[in-house]
């Protein structure tokens, strides 16, 4: 069986491999698609269907004790209008500069892809404050 910290590292190197490829802005956004697409399955794998939608305060706090439960990060919080992610399971396989790194965009799809499954409507998340160890990103 691999490791889940080299399956970290891998993809935290995917992500830079696509950033290479196809520059910063072209990796931000398709890693935050493909954080929204996964972060929606990966839900559904863990709790099934949902018996009802909830609106997306609700999905938002249901996104952070869920993502925190499973260990995305120890401490994920609504607060404010803000979500604030402390110690996130990226942060240790980024080299060099985290705010230039588009698993932060991919974190950022997977927060709202978690939204999106539990609601209607969609939560668009912004980061505000991005370092190694804490993000903090306000919604819309």
């Amino acid at each position: 069986m691999v490791d889940a910290d080299i399956l970290l590292i891998a993809m935290v190197q995917l992500a830079e491999g696509v950033k290479n490829l196809i520059g910063e802005r072209g990796a931000n956004a398709v890693l935050r698609d493909a954080g929204r697409h996964s972060g929606a399955k990966l839900l559904e794998s863990l709790i099934g269907k949902l018996p009802e939608t909830v609106d997306k305060e609700e999905a938002l706090n249901r996104t952070c004790l869920i993502m925190e439960e499973e260990g995305f990060a120890k401490s994920l919080k609504k607060e404010d209008g803000k979500i604030v992610v402390e110690e996130d399971i990226f942060s240790d396989a980024v080299e060099g500069d985290i705010t230039k790194s588009p698993i932060v965009y991919f974190f950022i799809g997977l927060v709202e892809g978690f939204v999106q499954f539990m609601s209607e409507e969609k939560a668009v998340l912004k980061p505000e404050s991005v370092e190694k160890g804490k993000f903090v990103f306000s919604y819309s």
